[in-house]
């Protein structure tokens, strides 16, 4: 079959999306169902993240797109079946987004911050639930989080819905000091297993509990220090692993491995990366 030849991009796409589904189509792509591509979708959407941090605008374009076929292969799954087409999706998020921003296309008296916007965000999300009659049975707060979010996302996503309601600390003091007293449960949880002058210690529920306690209490001070935790932690990875890739080229210069040299030897090449780098960065402001 020739490729499809519209005068839209758009709807080449969708075309396309249709053939490589078809009899004569693609046979992977045949084969495929909503739940085997999820790994794609969480794919694409991780890689248009990665290609925004860089500032990478022309595969940011490449990585978009990639993204917008998953949902047009979605939608045509959707489509086969009779539930709906991908002209569904668009115009059903496009009726919700006009109808939660009245302040753009309405009343715009009151609407002055992005605090005031959120906060009228989930007002009408609420009002949309109850029109359409999607309350269910489930009446907390924290109905309808999806439990296959990242568990940072989840986390955060978690605490923001009870902040809203006032349950939450006051001040960011303290979430620090409850940070500190996790922190000295964990520790005493530590104790009870005896020496820690060894590498590594046996699998321990308790410990898995103080451990998620912590990790929760980071994401809430996280949130309290205006940083998100996600990005938090990449630029953490991020950092870790350009100073590491500096330790392996420093090593590979002395014509030894990294298990060659003592952990003291590595200490130092560490420190050398880290150096190297801050003299790179403050040369860039100077610029």
């Amino acid at each position: 079959m020739n490729p499809p030849n519209f005068d839209s991009p758009l709807e080449n796409l969708l075309a396309l999306t249709a053939d490589l589904r078809s009899p004569e189509g693609c046979p992977w792509d045949k084969e495929q169902t909503h739940l085997s591509v999820v790994p794609h979708l969480l794919e694409e959407t991780y890689e248009v993240v990665d290609t925004i941090e860089r500032g990478d605008d022309n595969h940011l374009k490449e990585e978009l797109g990639d993204l917008l076929f998953q949902i047009t292969f979605h939608s045509q799954l959707a489509k086969e079946r009779g539930a709906f087409e991908f002209q569904d999706v668009a115009n059903d998020v496009f009726q919700k987004l006009v109808f939660r921003h009245p302040h753009v296309y309405g009343n715009k008296e009151g609407i002055n911050s992005g605090e005031q916007v959120l906060s009228q965000w989930d007002q009408l999300k609420q009002k949309e639930k109850e029109k359409k009659g999607n309350t269910g049975s489930d009446k907390s707060i924290l109905a309808g989080i999806p439990k296959a979010l990242p568990a940072i996302q989840r986390s955060e996503k978690i605490q923001s819905k009870v902040t809203k309601q006032g349950f939450d600390w006051p001040t960011v003091s303290g979430v620090f000091e409850k940070f500190q007293e996790e922190i000295g449960e964990l520790d005493t949880e530590l104790k009870s297993q005896g020496s820690l002058n060894t590498k590594k210690l046996p699998y321990d529920e308790r410990i898995e509990d103080e451990l998620g306690d912590l990790f929760f209490l980071l994401v809430n001070l996280s949130r309290k220090l205006s940083v998100d935790p996600e990005t938090c932690l990449r630029r953490a990875n991020e950092k870790f692993e350009t100073r590491f890739r500096m330790v392996e080229e420093f090593v590979e210069k002395t014509g030894k491995t990294l298990k060659d040299h003592s952990l003291a030897e590595l200490d130092q090449f560490w420190d050398k990366a880290k150096l190297q780098l801050k003299e790179e960065e403050a040369k860039k402001e100077f610029k």
